[in-house]
Formats: C-alpha cells, structure tokens, sequence
C-alpha cells in the first residue's frame, strides 16, 4: 500500500485554563477543558504561578476522564514553573473533559494559582491547502 500525501492542512487548537487553590478538593479530579471527538492533544502545559503552600505537599496530575494522568503526573505545586504536557496520540471518540487533580497533604493551603494550555488537533479538519 502507498502512502497518500494530502494538501489539508490545520491550525492547532488552544485551551487555556486558569484556577486557584479554592477550585480543588484533594483527591478530586477537576474537569477544566472539554476536548470534541477526533481531538488528538499534541502538547501543552502545566503553568504554577503562585506556589501552594500545604504543609507538607502539593501535587497535580493532568489526564483525562479515563487516565487522571495521561498528560502528566506527580506535578509540583510548591515549585513556580512550567511543565510540558506528555502527548500520548489518543483520538477522542467522543466529548471527553481534561481534568486536573491536586493531590494536598498537611495544612490546608492558603494560596496556589496557576494554568493549564492544552494543544490539540481534529482529524479531518482542514483550514488551509499546500501542495
């Protein structure tokens, strides 16, 4: 079998995110971007600008309604910094929410802010034509 070139071309899609420590519950995942069907999630990330500040740990996974770590894991909530979102190839068959989860151990935290950006393509979908 060949391989066909096509001229469809696409521009990848953003999400962008932003919460603070009072939108999570430990333990809980947090639905904040919804993907449609045929999303592919080429890359992103995990942006801590205020650090959180539980007593002892504050940790963030980004994933999926399937897998809550699909796009990252074990993140650092009490480091400023940015993290790149693990790309994993899956095609969505149907509307699927990204979600984030904070996983907090110790004293409750009193600040915590930050965002998520989440990159992603449509099969199918064509914006532009090149030879």
């Amino acid at each position: 079998m060949a391989f066909s070139k096509t001229s469809d071309r696409q521009y990848v899609l953003s999400a962008r995110a932003d919460f603070t420590y009072a939108d999570f519950t430990s333990g809980t995942e947090l639905p904040v971007i919804e993907l449609p069907p045929d999303a592919v999630v080429v890359g992103g990330q995990f942006v801590v600008t205020t650090v959180w500040d539980s007593a002892t740990s504050d940790t963030f996974t980004v994933g999926d309604e399937t897998d809550d770590d699909e796009y990252g894991a074990a993140i650092d909530g009490q480091a400023a910094a940015l993290t790149a979102l693990v790309p994993t190839g899956f095609e969505y068959t149907a509307t699927e929410d990204v979600v984030v989860k904070w996983t907090g151990v110790g004293t409750a935290p009193t600040q915590g802010a930050g965002y998520l950006i989440v990159n992603y393509v449509r099969d199918g979908r064509s914006n532009e034509n090149q030879g």
